[in-house]
């Protein structure tokens, strides 16, 4: 097989299911990992055709898309709540080519690989990230004899048996790995949720990989397994000229798990966007630690253009920081804080509600602490335990959790909103007050006059007003509706 026919899928995501009413304002992101793989793939195997199908946003018809396009190999990433999503669009390949070889990577597949091999309609699966290994399973699938070379990934045998290689360690630098394959993805069509929103054209973009701290709730780590590797700057700039040219972006998003990490590498990016004039041509967004930020910092990256930066706070209770191994104290929370507001940056913080052993008065500190810091915009969020996490193991060792019979689809952060209960909450505490706890404490956040007048303040054109209006409508029936 010498041309190989290669097809990348996000599989469907019923937003409103995760999220309720929410759903229609929440953002929709394109798959930056499959674009990395797309871009690995079409490097090391230049004779191969390569496209990407996101359910999302994709109007072609996927089955007239697979009858047509007639691919050798498809890749399936999956998220946990995505599990049910990704086993019907395997028994749709399948059904429609019983010779299609069917991938599945991401982070559920990393931890539980045993949930998704298991099915008949699905013939490899990759754990760890994925540009090398899926690239390897597309240059042997001439000879299925070689699978049993390929480190990392867990598969079935001729005789239909199960095994599982051993797996394959992270790649200590990703400055080999060439920029995303945007082309193949309608980028127009992905959208922001109107609290981020500081532009009518916004871009994704990935720094760095990893995160070396160990905080209990977080599912990402696992796939990078706590590594820290940071792109290199020309290639990052590469990709941003790419966006500013094909797209006149006046907002980026910075996706890395934690943006400044490296002081010394966070400054010299914010120097060459100073040098290029990024500054003057869009608004930026970074997420980062609190413990990660001094004044200095700051005020560079306000130099540089950066408008928002989201701080995850998790808690106004030290003990529950100390139970979560967030690594933060209460006083360097107030002094980060202190820091970007005096610099004019906009700051957004990720707070959870329900933390093992959490109380109903601690929940009420949580949310009265967030109130009184100078932060411009909140996401109070239900502890959710995800596969493979300390969370997790607490919430099996409860009893929340059987993990051989689990509904994926209540694994939502956002779960106030949606229709069902939360996988875990802490004991003495009913599902029904968490739900409540977290929509109230979100609304009568956004409610108040200043963070009103703050939204108003960034209304430009009438879109930006019909944007707000619309958000504001959506955001006041979820909250409002009974359950």
């Amino acid at each position: 097989m010498s041309e190989k026919r290669v097809l990348l899928v996000n599989p469907p995501y019923d937003i409103q299911r995760y999220m309720g009413g929410l759903g229609k304002i929440g953002w929709v992101f394109p798959p930056i990992g499959l674009t990395y793989i797309a871009s690995y793939v079409r490097k090391n195997l230049p004779s191969s055709k390569v496209d990407i199908f996101d359910f999302q946003v994709d109007s072609r018809d996927f089955a007239e898309l697979i009858s047509q396009y007639r691919p050798h190999i498809v890749g399936i990433t999956c998220q946990s709540a995505l599990l049910y999503s990704t086993l019907d669009i395997s028994r749709i390949l399948k059904g429609i080519d019983q010779s299609i070889f069917v991938v599945v990577g991401g982070v559920h597949a990393s931890i539980r690989p045993e949930d998704l091999i298991s099915s008949q309609d699905i013939d490899a699966v990759v754990r760890g990230e994925g540009e090398e290994v899926f690239c390897d399973l597309c240059r042997y699938l001439d000879d299925p004899e070689y699978l049993k070379d390929i480190a990392g990934i867990t598969f079935k045998d001729k005789q239909n048996e199960i095994i599982t290689n051993p797996d394959r360690p992270i790649p200590e630098k990703i400055d080999h790995y060439p920029m995303p394959a945007l082309d193949l993805i309608p980028l127009n069509k992905y959208r922001i949720s109107p609290d981020l929103k500081m532009g009518n054209s916004f871009a994704l973009i990935l720094t760095s990989r990893g995160c070396p701290y160990n905080c209990i709730f977080c599912a990402n780590k696992l796939l990078t397994k706590r590594t820290y590797r940071l792109r290199p700057i020309e290639s990052v700039i590469e990709e941003i000229e790419f966006y500013r040219n094909k797209y006149s972006i006046n907002q980026l998003i910075i996706i890395d798990d934690n943006f400044t990490v490296n002081r010394s590498r966070t400054i010299k990016l914010c120097d060459e966007f100073i040098k290029r004039g990024y500054d003057k041509s869009f608004n930026w967004w970074a997420e980062v630690r609190v413990d990660s930020l001094d004044e200095g910092l700051v005020l560079k990256m306000k130099q540089a253009g950066c408008s928002i930066l989201s701080i995850g706070l998790e808690s106004g209770n030290q003990r529950l920081l100390d139970l979560i191994e967030k690594g933060i104290t209460i006083q360097q929370i107030k002094k980060a804080v202190g820091i970007i507001s005096k610099s004019g940056i906009k700051s957004r913080a990720s707070i959870i509600l329900g933390l093992p052993t959490e109380t109903k008065e601690e929940s009420m500190k949580t949310i009265k602490f967030a109130y009184s810091l100078p932060i411009d915009q909140v996401r109070f969020s239900i502890a959710t335990p995800f596969p493979g996490t300390k969370l997790w193991d607490i919430a099996v060792k409860e009893g929340k959790i059987d993990p051989d019979n689990i509904d994926w689809t209540r694994l939502s952060l956002m779960g106030g909103y949606a229709k069902h209960d939360p996988l875990y909450y802490p004991e003495n505490r009913l599902p029904g007050e968490i739900k409540r706890l977290q929509r109230m404490a979100n609304f009568f956040f956004f409610m108040r006059p200043s963070i009103i007048f703050g939204f108003l303040r960034r209304i430009r054109t009438f879109g930006d007003l019909k944007s707000l209006i619309r958000g504001f409508f959506h955001f006041l029936k979820s909250t409002i509706q009974t359950r």
